[in-house]
């Protein structure tokens, strides 16, 4: 009876390796989201771009998948602006396919596919389809170019401080002139980190990438391809299939910073002029003409951050605001906690930053029960540490504004000295932005401006038909080992294929849940796993075969064919594992792909070669009552082990 239960190991694991497969075969639902403009458009225009959708869809995209579209061939109602689709082997790539062919029409950011019940019970509604690469099914390509007029505008914004001080040194006349020698060698040397010569691009153009790629890692892309374009000061993202394009743009793009920066000292002479302003046009009626809400409507109408800089540079000259000062926008919520974040009133700040994101680290999003939002908590570097209880010490009763990017969130009072290296921000946060902001205090934001210089979706790089003949290809190859191993092996080679079948099916459970990327570098893995366990079961039978013929009785024959082959078996899998972990840490996109499946293909391997086939095989001879094996092909001899 053990073999009996031992069986419930293998059918307990199956089980769950197809309960993790189901999604990938299942009828799915996607939602289609129509843009909410659509809506205000003429009518001609709203026909003109549903009969563009509907043509594609009878041409591609529900010609050959056998999908359902509701409603069909017109618009969803406003209350309910979405397009119900329905089908199996709904993939990212197709989902981007229509997205980008109508985006006049649809919302990209909001279409949904929606979760199985698996999906919902096991990864709380994450996805567990299979990933395909870009080889394999196309995806995103996206050309991203370094502003490095808007890097030296920050640098300059950063030493400003240290260049005021060692301009009043040098300017001096008291000073001694080897302190003045000191302080004019230490402006030449600030001066000349403003020179971005092109080695100095790429070494920012590196450090861009690493975060890029730091960012990526963390979207479940196993196998981004980010390269460097030095001739365009740009970086090249290849990204396999993604779902959703303009979320990882907008992480690809994110250069939002923290910084802290002193705000104009009371009685806040120029914040005070522009609320008067504010105030007149107000008491005139005349509130769209403020320019509070000028600057709200170009935040709500997206027209960009650099139209956004170049508003509130208006402001500093319209105001006469001096060249030591700076105008932002104090950016907060309504009265409800789920209101829209949006300026709210302009702030005066100082020029040069007090403390930088560089001087952070270790951030934590929380929960703060007394304002009932969310917090970020942080740790600051030594360095960084004694610049705050300077700074602190230094300017007390003054206001310290919190700068997140381009958005000042909050202006507190220093009230007193701040020691001890930690500190913490609050401010209207939602837990996601919450998120985001420890994100980039712990990761570092992008040292660079990223731009958008070429964005372009592509087709499977082996084309569709020759993807379809690689499939076949590989079909046909396992049929033929399967069928070779049946009439080479028998009975033993058809529970060989039962053991190789298992295999495949758990290798592919695993690769699914985690989330990983297959290429075809990743099928080249799996087809050598599929050749491994076959050479493990040649094994097996080769030294069971030799027992037979040395006259053991057929239970002890298998018993011993499988101990004296583990050891030989395990030797193999295990260096090749060694080299394969190897490939892991030191490569990275297709020979990663490759590694990763190789490595967790040995593990699957070593289960069903060495306990599953063995479980199969004492099944076979001592409760089935099989009373000859016989392990040679057909056109042999007919040397048979007998049963005891």
């Amino acid at each position: 009876m053990q073999s009996y239960r031992l069986l419930l190991l293998p059918f307990f694991i199956l089980v769950v390796s197809f309960t993790i497969l189901y999604p990938n075969f299942a009828d799915r639902t996607l939602k289609v989201v129509v843009r909410e403009d659509v809506y205000s458009l003429p009518e001609a225009e709203q026909k003109a771009l549903v009969s563009g959708l509907f043509e594609r869809w009878e041409k591609d995209y529900g010609k050959s998948s056998g999908w359902t579209i509701v409603p069909k061939g017109t618009l969803p109602p406003k209350e309910n602006p979405f397009y119900i689709v329905n089908g199996r082997f709904i993939t990212s790539a197709k989902i981007n396919q229509i997205s980008q062919e109508n985006q006049n029409l649809v919302n990209e950011a909001k279409n949904k596919l929606e979760p199985t019940w698996i999906e919902n019970m096991i990864r709380g509604g994450k996805s567990l389809s299979i990933k395909l690469g870009l080889d394999l099914q196309g995806g995103m390509r996206v050309v991203l170019k370094g502003d490095f007029e808007d890097y030296t505008t920050k640098l300059r914004d950063l030493y400003a401080k240290e260049i005021a001080e060692l301009n009043v040194t040098v300017n001096n006349p008291t000073v001694k002139p080897e302190d003045k020698e000191k302080a004019q060698n230490r402006l030449s040397e600030i001066e000349s980190s403003f020179d971005l010569s092109p080695m100095r691009k790429i070494v920012e153009l590196e450090k861009a990438k690493m975060i890029i790629d730091n960012r990526l890692t963390t979207q479940n892309l196993t196998e981004p391809q980010v390269r460097i374009q030095k001739e365009q000061d740009a970086i090249e993202v290849s990204l396999p299939g993604v779902s959703n394009s303009a979320a990882i743009l907008e992480i690809l793009q994110n250069t939002e910073t923290v910084e802290y920066r002193l705000e104009e000292p009371n009685p806040f002479t120029y914040k005070s002029i522009i609320a008067d302003s504010e105030r007149r046009m107000m008491d005139l009626g005349q509130r769209e003409k403020t320019d509070i809400y000028l600057f709200q409507e170009l935040v709500k109408n997206k027209v960009g951050k650099k139209a956004q800089d170049e508003f509130l540079a208006g402001l500093e000259k319209k105001y006469n605001i001096p060249k030591e000062y700076k105008v932002y926008a104090m950016w907060a919520r309504g009265n409800s906690a789920k209101s829209t974040l949006l300026p709210r009133s302009f702030v005066v700040l100082e020029r040069k930053i007090a403390l930088s994101g560089n001087d952070m680290t270790n951030a934590q999003p929380s929960y703060n029960s007394n304002s009932y939002g969310w917090m970020v908590s942080f740790t600051l570097t030594p360095n960084g540490a004694e610049k705050f209880f300077d700074l602190t010490s230094e300017n007390r009763g003054r206001n310290l504004a919190i700068v997140w990017g381009d958005k000042v969130i909050s202006n507190p009072v220093i009230n007193d000295p701040i020691a001890g290296g930690r500190a913490e921000i609050s401010g209207s946060f939602s837990e996601q932005e919450a998120i985001r902001l420890a994100n980039v205090i712990s990761e570092g934001a992008l040292p660079i401006p990223l731009s958008v210089l070429e964005m372009r979706f592509i087709g499977p790089t082996l084309g569709i038909e020759s993807i379809e003949v690689g499939v076949k290809a590989v079909a046909i190859g396992f049929f033929l080992v399967m069928v070779y191993m049946i009439f080479y092996y028998r009975l033993g080679g058809f529970i060989a294929d039962l053991s190789l079948l298992v295999n495949i099916i758990i290798l592919a459970a695993l690769l699914t849940l985690m989330d990983f990327t297959l290429t075809l570098p990743g099928i080249a893995g799996i087809i050598l796993t599929a050749g491994m366990a076959v050479d493990a079961n040649v094994i097996i039978y080769e030294r069971i075969r030799e027992e037979i013929e040395e006259g053991r009785a057929l239970s002890i024959a298998v018993t011993r064919g499988f101990e004296n082959a583990f050891w030989t078996i395990m030797d193999a899998n295990v260096t090749t594992l060694i080299a394969g972990i190897l490939m892991i840490r030191l490569g990275n996109g297709p020979i990663k792909g490759f590694a990763i499946t190789l490595c967790w293909g040995i593990v699957t391997t070593l289960f069903t070669s060495l306990f599953l086939s063995r479980l199969f095989m004492e099944l076979t001879v001592n409760r089935f009552g099989i009373h000859h094996l016989n392990l040679r092909p057909f056109f042999f001899g007919k040397k048979e082990g007998k049963h005891a």
